[in-house]
């Protein structure tokens, strides 16, 4: 695959939901028409996504089980009653599924699963997501995709090798901190906008549009 340039910011204030509703329709038209504005003066292609989670992170899940099937094997060996109720016998089956349950819960999985492991999530997912759109087809290499990761918390910005050999690294840092202080403002749509267009400003530049120019990936935010 060609090479890529990271950047990745932590989003402190975002909302538990899906993918699919974190934007309305008007505010995904107008994602649309910004990727449009962007690419008319340049031959790169811009692609933003919007996943609800990298990552399953189903040892969250799995922990919560084993914890809460612990804890209601102690409840029951210190309220046992062999003459009492038959339900405490059922504590560690209790404890057990309010752990799993508690695994699920987006804001407990952000807790508690290490940082190395949710960097490394994200960054799998965008690199799988940038072969899976198309992003390293373009003529020119010059490809970029835009990740935004709501249960993580985290933006990550991919280029291609065409435009990455051409910009210092720090401007990916620059993308994704314009996406990731616009969520945490609460002023998502703008933020990725205005991410576009700084995008296709950085294109433009160095890939600017040709008179044989196609448009090579669809114009739309994609979501997961």
């Amino acid at each position: 695959m060609a090479a890529v340039a990271l950047a990745a910011a932590a989003l402190l204030v975002v909302g538990d939901m899906t993918a699919d509703k974190f934007f309305n329709d008007q505010e995904k038209d107008r994602i649309q028409q910004a990727i449009v504005a962007a690419e008319s003066k340049t031959a790169g292609e811009i692609v933003p996504m919007i996943v609800t989670s990298s990552a399953r992170y189903t040892e969250v899940e799995l922990y919560g089980l084993i914890a809460g099937l612990f804890l209601g094997l102690i409840i029951e060996w210190l309220w046992s009653d062999p003459w009492g109720s038959p339900f405490v016998n059922l504590w560690p089956m209790v404890g057990a599924c309010a752990g799993f349950l508690l695994g699920q819960v987006p804001a407990i999985k952000r807790l508690v699963t290490p940082k190395t492991r949710v960097d490394a999530a994200v960054h799998t997912l965008a690199l799988a997501s940038f072969t899976q759109h198309g992003l390293h087809y373009t003529r020119d290499h010059t490809g970029i995709l835009i990740l935004i990761s709501l249960l993580e918390h985290r933006v990550e910005v991919l280029a291609d090798r065409g435009i990455n050999a051409k910009v210092e690294p720090a401007t990916w840092q620059e993308i994704s901190k314009i996406v990731a202080d616009g969520l945490k403002a609460n002023q998502a749509c703008e933020a990725v906008c205005k991410a576009i267009s700084r995008c296709g400003e950085i294109l433009a530049a160095h890939f600017p549009r040709r008179s044989d120019d196609r448009n090579e990936l669809p114009d739309r935010l994609v979501t997961g």
